[in-house]
């Protein structure tokens, strides 16, 4: 499965098959009625593909994470050296490292990116 491509573009996939059936069939109301798309979606897409531009995308879409890889690494390293800290203590440890101030909630989706499932040891440790 290909990517969406942009905010509301369509996949790369139908990208092309839109451009290979305007280019077998000259009515291009037709070819967009077939793929539910607008008669300039068709013509914006001929002239990307005749441009070789069909697959590109002019800028990046969406949000850019707040935090990087380096803090992600970061965070990996202090997750090593105290993993019984809270998420928390992980955040502020961050920030007194790097200077970018994020969430607990923000730690938690890292380490879940990572596929680092976060257990709070203080509990179990008062019992014993």
């Amino acid at each position: 499965m290909e990517k969406r491509v942009g905010a509301r573009g369509y996949s790369v996939d139908l990208r092309e098959r839109i451009v290979a059936a305007a280019l077998k069939d000259p009515d291009h109301q037709r070819v967009a009625e077939t793929f539910q798309v607008w008669v300039g979606t068709v013509e914006l897409y001929l002239k990307k593909h005749a441009a070789g531009t069909l697959k590109t995308v002019k800028r990046p879409t969406g949000r850019r994470r707040t935090v990087q890889s380096e803090h992600e690494q970061v965070l990996l390293q202090l997750l090593e050296e105290d993993p019984d800290a809270s998420l928390e203590e992980h955040a502020r440890k961050l920030e007194a490292k790097t200077g970018l101030r994020i969430s607990y909630r923000t730690v938690d989706r890292v380490f879940q990116r990572h596929g680092i499932t976060y257990k709070k040891n203080a509990g179990r440790l008062r019992t014993k």
